[in-house]
Parts: C-alpha cells; structure tokens; sequence
C-alpha cells in the first residue's frame, strides 16, 4: 500500500513537471521519438560527409598526419585531370548498363515467378536466395568461370562463341573487362529488382485479367496496359536504388579487375581509392568522393523532374 501510495505521488509528480515544461507532454514525446533518429542519420551520415569535405579541402600525404589547408585546389584538380573525367564516363556506362541488364533480367524473373502455379513459394525462395550470396562469392564465381584452363564461360566464349582466344584471359582485356565486369554485377542485383516487382505484381487483382480477356487483349496488351502500368512507379524507384548502388560500386570491380587493366575498368570509387592507398594523396580522393557525391545529388533530383515514382495507378 505504502509502495502504492509513493508510485502515485511520483506519476503526479511527473504530470506537474510536464504541465510546467514550455511545450506540451504530446511535443515532448514526439522530439524524444525522433531525437534517437536524427542522432544515428548525424553519426553514420552527416559527420562522414562532413569529415570528407573538410579533408578535401587540405593536402594530406597519406603516411602524414600533418593537414596542409589549400582550400579549393584540390576540387580544382580533380576537375582538370584527365583520369577523372575518363573514370566518370566509365561509372556512367557502368551503372547504366548494369541497370539496364538486371531491369530486364529482374522484370523476366518477376513476371515468370508470378505465372508459375505449383511450388511457387519453393521458387520464390530459391531465386531470392541468389542475393544473400556476398559479393565476394559471386566475383571469386565470376574469376572461376572465366578462367582459361576451367572456366565453362571462357569455353563457351572462345570456342562457341570466337569472341576471344583460347588462352585469353577475358577479363584482363582492354575489350572486354567492363562488358564482362557488368555482366557478373547484374547476375547478383538482378533480384534486388525482382524482389520490388514481384511484391507489386500480386497486388493486381486478377479480375482485371479476366475482363481483358473476354475483351480478347492477347498477353502483350495485358502487359502493356494492365501490367506495366500498375508497376511503374516501384520500377522507377528500384532502377533509382540500383542506378546509385552500381554508380558507388566498388568492391565487386575491386576484386574482379583491380580497375584494370590499366584504367579499363577504373570509375570514380576506384579512381579516390587509387588516388588515396597508391598515390598517397588523401586529401585529392576526398575531392573526388565529395564530386560524386554531387553528381549523384544532381542526378537523383533531375530523375525525380523527369520522371515521377509517386504517381500510383488506381485500381
């Protein structure tokens, strides 16, 4: 009882102290919700950001703990030096045909896994399961099936297809390193598209379906007129999703080619790492990194003018 009464003296108190603060208990609960949030988006976002764009702004010899402040310099390099340029086209054409590759290959899948009747939650797992695979396994698989003397893929290529010489090493060559490093990249990541499409494909009510065919729409119209357009819009968000991952890609490029040969596969993450751990140059691949960071800034708000994910089809 004694307890009892001490726990209703300290709630009414509690409740006077809150009656008192300047905003309303409702304010106070609501900052205390999202105050843990902005918290961790300052530590893991914010903070590195800024770190980079302080440490761009210095010249930094990587085996010097000593900073040199220069300012703009080295933005001014980066922006005058050729391998920079060459790198941004190379992560262009990278992302965008890596993206290109798992839409396709990721819709194929989706709507495949969508038709199928009998074991379709065994196949869903097992295809989805493609892309807890680490990024490791799939380029040490990659290195595997091209190599010369084993590589089923090397095979195929050399003596099916005559697209390389019999003890060519594909991937160490000028002409074919990135098709090949784009290819292994959208085996993977494909799923990534998948997993959006799907969801959202069996949120179509079949009823649509079935009035289009007693009209006598044949598949492609139902594609195009049911399908597509009920899907587009977590389409245009996934292809955004993957369009920024592949452009930051670094580790599977890493393993695969070391960026090479030469700068055959170097883009812009490769390009701040080289500049960073083999020309020592710590503050330049801050510069770098912060550049990208403003492409791909510019880049996200132009995808959202020209195209508009939130527009919903009702059903």
């Amino acid at each position: 009882m004694a307890g009892e009464t001490i726990e209703r003296e300290d709630t009414r108190r509690i409740g006077s102290l809150l009656d008192r603060a300047p905003v309303d208990a409702e304010t106070l609960i609501g900052i205390g919700t999202i105050l843990p949030v902005i918290l961790l988006y300052l530590i893991i976002s914010i903070i590195p950001v800024g770190f980079a764009v302080w440490a761009s702004l210095h010249e930094i010899p990587l085996l010097n703990p000593n900073w040199t402040y220069i300012g703009l310099s080295n933005y001014a390099e980066v922006l005058r030096i050729d391998r920079f340029w060459a790198s941004l086209w190379r992560g262009v054409v990278f992302m965008v045909g890596s993206t290109l590759l798992q839409l396709v290959v990721g819709l194929w899948i989706a709507l495949t896994l969508n038709q199928i009747k009998v074991a379709q939650k065994l196949m869903t797992a097992v295809v989805f399961s493609a892309y807890l695979i680490p990024t490791i396994v799939v380029a040490l698989g990659g290195l595997f099936m091209f190599d010369t003397f084993v590589g089923v893929l090397h095979q195929i290529g050399s003596e099916t297809l005559g697209l390389w010489g019999e003890n060519t090493f594909a991937l160490g060559t000028h002409q074919w390193a990135m098709p090949l490093v784009v290819l292994i990249g959208s085996w993977k990541f494909s799923i990534f598209i998948t997993i959006f499409a799907l969801a959202q494909l069996r949120a179509i009510p079949m009823r649509f379906y079935e009035a289009a065919k007693i009209c006598g729409a044949n598949r492609w119209e139902m594609f195009r007129d049911i399908t597509l357009p009920r899907i587009q819009g977590v389409i245009l968000v996934a292809v955004l999703l993957r369009s920024i991952f592949m452009f930051n890609k670094f580790d599977l490029i890493w393993i695969l080619t070391n960026g090479g040969p030469g700068y055959a596969t170097t883009t812009l993450p490769v390009l701040a790492y080289r500049e960073a751990f083999e020309a020592a140059n710590y503050g330049l691949a801050n510069a770098i990194a912060v550049v990208m960071f403003v492409f791909l800034a510019l880049g996200g708000v132009a995808y959202f003018k020209v195209f508009n994910p939130s527009d919903e089809v009702e059903t």
